[in-house]
């Protein structure tokens, strides 16, 4: 038998003569349903946020820091808990504390207790926003509790269940009323 050559003039075809399959891989599809199925497995397993147990000076009321003894913050609201993190030198953070003031006493009702933080300043600064507060507050200076919390902005709410599992956060100031806001952030 001979070989079988083209015609003089014409050119040589490049299709292949063999009937042989295509080398096996694996389907953009499949790659792609891995994929998807990894990063579902990593949200549904990765391990709750919760408050960060780092201790935090306290502050009365009246703007005064009370003792040197710090403690992490524990929830003990029976449905769960309000952090509110506001720093001095935040405009939207001066302007919504009495909403947030208000905020806190429509879900105490509720069975939520609200946890003011004030951070990210000077210590005499953050003192003066706690007397504009007019509750205790916690003082975080320098910051190092917000990192631990993943506050990125201020202000911002953290809502939690009884064991300090945080469900919901929220960055931004609410300048509506307290019973939206709840709404807004889950407690209703």
């Amino acid at each position: 038998m001979g070989t079988i050559s083209p015609p003089p003039g014409q050119p040589r075809s490049t299709v292949p003569t063999s009937s042989a399959p295509a080398p096996a891989g694996r389907s953009p599809w499949t790659l792609a349903l891995f994929a998807l199925g990894a990063i579902a497995a990593v949200l549904y397993f990765r391990r709750p946020s919760y408050l960060p147990d780092l201790a935090l000076p306290s502050a009365t009321a009246g703007g005064t820091a009370s003792g040197s003894s710090a403690s992490p913050i524990h929830c003990t609201g029976a449905s769960g808990c309000l952090v509110v993190y506001v720093a001095p030198w935040c405009g939207p953070c001066r302007s919504s504390l009495a909403g947030d003031v208000a905020l806190a006493d429509h879900i105490k009702a509720k069975g939520y207790e609200t946890v003011f933080v004030v951070g990210m300043d000077k210590i005499e600064a953050c003192l003066d926003m706690t007397k504009s507060i007019g509750r205790p507050t916690r003082l975080d200076v320098d910051g190092k509790w917000a990192k631990a919390a993943g506050v990125r902005g201020v202000p911002h709410f953290l809502v939690t269940t009884p064991t300090g599992k945080i469900r919901k956060r929220q960055a931004g100031a609410y300048m509506a009323p307290p019973e939206q806001v709840a709404e807004l952030l889950g407690i209703s």
